[in-house]
């Protein structure tokens, strides 16, 4: 790993880049970790998408699979990849499970540093994802699995070199506060390894917004960490 170049003493920063809802890279993702040792861990994830997944979450699924139960009764295909995709949007995500146990067991501090503006605004049309209407259509198949789609997408553009994805304007904007907050962290923690745990496309930080943290970037792919 290469020295940081900031204030950060002799910490070292590796970004580490999952794909969501590919089920392999709950295992890796731990493995990575506790072989590593980071003595800080941060998450694209927001308190307030916590907060909502634990005090609604159950109750979102509960009334998702009455749904789903009765589009069975009526004869009406359900997908099963679909159906986990949804679910998988309302239960908290493995990315923070796993960091947040290998930081319990390990007594190391977790930090949450999405935005949380943007996960209010998209968590605030759960109710319209799961209408009976809209389940019809997401669930009725042929599915087609979120987590294979993203690990192809991932595929051909490391190893093809082939734009797969748009950088929006929201994922600078979310990017941009995330390596503020982790700056910070940095300069008060001053860890051996400071670890960010990121969706696979904030890897290419097209504006450079990490480029003075000397990142390590890490690709969780499959069997094999591709750095």
């Amino acid at each position: 790993m290469r020295e940081a170049t900031e204030a950060q003493g002799e910490s070292t920063f590796a970004m580490l880049g999952v794909i969501h809802g590919d089920g392999p890279g709950e295992v890796l993702l731990g493995d990575w970790l506790e072989s590593a040792g980071p003595g800080v861990v941060t998450l694209e994830f927001s308190p307030y998408g916590l907060d909502f997944r634990r005090s609604k979450g159950r109750e979102l699924r509960r009334r998702t699979c009455e749904v789903v139960e009765g589009l069975r009764e009526e004869g009406l295909p359900v997908d099963g990849d679909a159906l986990g995709s949804v679910l998988s949007y309302i239960d908290l995500p493995w990315e923070y499970t796993v960091a947040s146990g290998y930081c319990t067991r390990h007594e190391k501090p977790l930090f949450l540093i999405d935005m949380d503006r943007f996960s209010a605004r998209k968590l605030g049309r759960i109710s319209d994802l799961l209408s009976k209407e809209n389940l019809v259509q997401l669930l009725s198949g042929p599915g087609r699995h979120e987590g294979l789609r993203q690990k192809a997408l991932a595929r051909l553009f490391f190893e093809k070199g082939v734009k797969t994805f748009s950088y929006t304007q929201e994922m600078r904007l979310r990017d941009r506060h995330m390596r503020l907050r982790i700056s910070q962290l940095m300069r008060l923690y001053r860890p051996s390894l400071f670890v960010h745990i990121c969706g696979w496309q904030h890897l290419p930080d097209p504006f450079g917004l990490y480029t003075s943290l000397s990142p390590r970037k890490v690709l969780i792919h499959d069997q094999a960490l591709r750095v």
